[in-house]
């Protein structure tokens, strides 16, 4: 039996509050301590959320009907759902829930906690909602469509025949967490489903229970000892704010942390130098994008959105500062999927940036806002764009900070940042990035990169996307997707891809079983230490 060293939560919190530059004792056997940069994690709600560091803690509170395997990404496989079918015309999904788990709570995990869970995400219409809603579920119909017809079997019916991929897909991301419905049902305020609540609490069935939560400080997270899979290896797995890559890594060097998030490329290279460490590079389905908001006179000229693509340095940023996190794709699907292109047509020209902005009426360039998020890389790869425009005549306003509100309120002018979505299929970048059905301001589509961005996509982009979405025979779906790539980047599009993401981490070798996953579900309960 795996032999354990139970400290107590003072000596757990002492451990993570201990001075960035303080060498301390290597962490205990039976805990994984991971420094994180906290600043954009705003809450715990899997229907809330939609950031990366907080997708991984809500992956190992939470279960989903489907998972999808690190090493076997495009193979869903069951998860709370032991079993399936899908009906001859395709639109309806029966899942038999697995028998014998339970949450947090204690309480017994049934079809009914799935019903309400899915019927929830649909009906607080929030960002991550995009991955059911975009099938067709709404608040209007959602109740009928998905429906517990006894404590373990649930139906969900599509109004639409998809192919059936996407939507099992769609069921193996953190947005379709399951909550317990019953544990929540006196938790709720002002209806909102206990979403207040679930900011700094959890209801979830998974590997680890939430303990504590200090915003920009400090998270707990201890072994769920009932896990239907059995009790995971580390006792306890804490989360520490360490936003600067020096202290980072100055502590994993020590051995006081077992993983190092949003490090420098310049810190990576000296950890993988140093032989204690291994460095992670997991490929994501997303990229690093430039914003310019349509709403804009000047950003909605197609002349300018081309001058952009030229004042990004490509290559030089692929041998700094995206050396780890990025390879460099100005293409719209990601590499390794149905209809990816290895083509990247642009390179860093300022004298063509010159250009074009005097085509279209610029030629003394122009002052705007720039909004970026001040943690590694994005910030670097801002500040190396700021250069470059200056050099072109255009005046750009720096501001890092958390602006994430105000993009997808359309409140900005130039913003960048990185996608990470939760489907290893073309759609779902395509999905963001290439419609907006409802261009108005009352749309609210903030799930969509492009409604952000107030671009009104070209139809014939939009159909071939749709159209791509519901086939069902893999070459024709195959040749729409190469289709729509190329008509993405002759479109000189509002959203700007620079590099494909790629999320780097350093982990001692000490660690076992800490596999990044692509679509932020990187799990705990997987976890053991040993030389």
């Amino acid at each position: 039996m795996l032999r354990r060293h139970f400290l107590t939560l003072a000596s757990a919190v002492a451990i993570a509050t201990a001075a960035p530059y303080t060498v301390t004792a290597a962490t205990p056997s039976d805990q994984l301590v991971i420094a994180v940069n906290m600043s954009s994690m705003r809450g715990l709600d899997p229907h809330e959320l939609n950031q990366f560091e907080s997708a991984e803690v809500v992956a190992n509170l939470y279960e989903r009907l489907i998972v999808l395997p690190a090493d076997k990404i495009n193979e869903p496989q069951p998860g709370l759902a032991e079993s399936w079918t899908v009906s001859e015309d395709g639109k309806t999904f029966t899942f038999k829930i697995r028998s014998g788990v339970t949450f947090h709570s204690g309480n017994a995990l049934t079809a009914k906690d799935v019903e309400w869970s899915l019927r929830r995400l649909v009906k607080l219409g929030l960002a991550p909602s995009t991955d059911l809603r975009q099938w067709g579920f709404s608040a209007d119909n959602v109740d009928s469509l998905i429906r517990a017809t006894d404590d373990q079997t649930l139906v969900l019916e599509t109004p639409e025949v998809w192919n059936a991929d996407l939507i099992l897909l769609s069921l193996a991301s953190f947005s379709t967490s399951i909550l317990d419905s019953t544990f929540l049902a006196d938790k709720a305020k002002n209806d909102d489903m206990g979403r207040e609540f679930l900011q700094t609490a959890d209801a979830g069935s998974g590997p680890y229970s939430l303990r504590t939560w200090r915003a920009n400080e400090l998270l707990i997270a201890e072994a769920y000892a009932d896990y239907w899979q059995g009790e995971p290896a580390m006792r306890r797995v804490i989360l520490r704010h360490l936003p600067e890559s020096s202290a980072q890594r100055l502590q994993i060097e020590a051995g006081d942390m077992d993983v190092a998030t949003r490090l420098s490329s310049t810190d990576l290279s000296a950890l993988q130098a140093g032989g204690n460490v291994q460095i992670q590079k997991t490929p994501g389905f997303g990229f690093y994008y430039l914003a310019l908001n349509q709403k804009d006179e000047i950003l909605s000229n197609p002349k300018v959105r081309e001058a952009f693509r030229y004042l990004i340095d490509y290559d030089g940023l692929s041998s700094t500062v995206m050396k780890y996190y990025g390879i460099k794709q100005q293409t719209i699907i990601p590499g390794g999927l149905a209809g990816a292109s290895t083509e990247n047509p642009y390179k860093l020209d300022i004298e063509k940036a010159k250009q074009l902005l005097a085509e279209a009426g610029y030629a003394d360039g122009f002052s705007k806002i720039y909004f970026a998020t001040p943690v590694t890389p994005e910030y670097e790869v801002a500040q190396s764009l700021q250069a470059n425009a200056t050099r072109a005549g255009i005046k750009l306003d720096l501001q890092g900070g958390d602006h994430i509100g105000k993009f997808r309120e359309r409140a900005f002018e130039i913003f960048s940042a990185r996608s990470g979505e939760r489907l290893p299929d073309p759609h779902a970048v395509l999905a963001s990035y290439a419609t907006n059905a409802n261009n108005a301001d009352d749309a609210k589509l903030t799930g969509l990169l492009a409604w952000r961005s107030a671009w009104d996509v070209p139809k014939e982009i939009q159909g071939m996307v749709l159209a791509a979405a519901h086939e069902t025979d893999k070459a024709k779906r195959n040749d729409l997707y190469a289709k729509i790539n190329r008509a993405y980047l002759e479109s000189s599009p509002a959203l700007i891809t620079s590099f494909q993401r790629t999320d780097a981490k350093a982990v001692r070798n000490e660690v076992k079983g800490y596999t990044g996953h692509s679509t932020w579900l990187t799990r705990w309960d997987t976890v053991t230490k040993g030389d």
